[in-house]
């Protein structure tokens, strides 16, 4: 289970779903950055979307590696934060590649001063806070994706959907129990390979844990009662994927490893979501 190579006859899903209410306007420190959650939500996406195109081009043009979904969810509205609702094939992004642009960000130097940092990337998903925050309503979007890719018959022996919720865990349509519900209707959805993976990353201003990512369960101990019903909410990491886990949390380290991030740097989060699709090897 969850060892089938990406080719282009087996794809992988990538469903990135993004929290962009009005409370993501409050502004977090990680690691060295200052920025609002926004900010860090949209840089971190695109960031991703990025890489998953990049990591498909080869000498012969881009290869369909990839499916890719983007949800944002604020207010009264779920939707698709890229050109194709739901998934987009890497290489119909690979068409339309938004430009380079420069998105600065205060950062800490090493001598204690501040200073603005600036960092080149291509823009998918424009920084947004308004509104309350359906999350309920956008987990079922996503279980309804990700169930139709995992039945088409070319999808049933590929690498199950790998789904990324990045979020502060206030959801304002659903009470804790219901929020579980659909998570594991998430995680019910499969393909021969294994069940879909969902990882939730927590974006706080609570400092009373430490940066933690898939962490052990001793380990969200004393994380606030937000991160610990995301967790409830994420997958146990399958065996699979423990060697590359515990390569990026290092020595004593001990599975089985939550799928969830808590007060992590930018540069963690992004070793966290790509850990995953790092983890299955691309042989065609």
């Amino acid at each position: 289970m969850y060892k089938q190579e990406i080719t282009r006859s087996h794809r992988a899903a990538f469903v990135i779903v993004l929290d962009q209410s009005t409370s993501m306007q409050q502004q977090v420190e990680f690691g060295r950055m200052v920025a609002t959650k926004a900010q860090v939500v949209a840089y971190t996406a695109n960031s991703l979307i990025s890489e998953l195109v990049d990591r498909c081009r080869r000498t012969d043009g881009v290869r369909n590696y990839y499916d890719i979904a983007v949800i944002g969810y604020s207010g009264e509205s779920v939707r698709s934060l890229l050109p194709r609702k739901g998934f987009n094939a890497v290489s119909d992004l690979a068409e339309q590649m938004p430009p380079m642009t420069s998105v600065a960000f205060e950062e800490s130097m090493p001598d204690g001063t501040q200073a603005i940092v600036h960092h080149r990337q291509r823009e998918w998903i424009t920084p947004l806070a308004e509104g309350t925050t359906p999350m309920h309503e956008a987990l079922h979007t996503v279980r309804d994706l990700v169930e139709e890719w995992c039945s088409k018959p070319e999808h049933q022996q590929s690498f199950p959907p790998i789904v990324i919720n990045i979020t502060d865990g206030e959801p304002t349509d659903c009470t804790d129990h219901e929020l579980r519900d659909v998570c594991t209707l998430i995680k019910r959805t499969s393909t021969d390979d294994g069940n879909t993976l969902l990882i939730n990353i927590h974006i706080s201003t609570d400092q009373r844990l430490g940066s933690v990512i898939f962490p052990m369960h001793e380990e969200l101990a004393q994380a606030c009662d937000k991160a610990r019903l995301l967790a409830d909410c994420s997958s146990t990491m399958p065996a699979a994927l423990n060697e590359a886990i515990h390569s990026l949390k290092g020595a004593g380290s001990i599975p089985p490893y939550i799928g969830i991030g808590y007060n992590a740097s930018v540069v963690e989060l992004l070793s966290m979501i790509n850990i995953g699709s790092r983890s299955i090897t691309q042989i065609d």
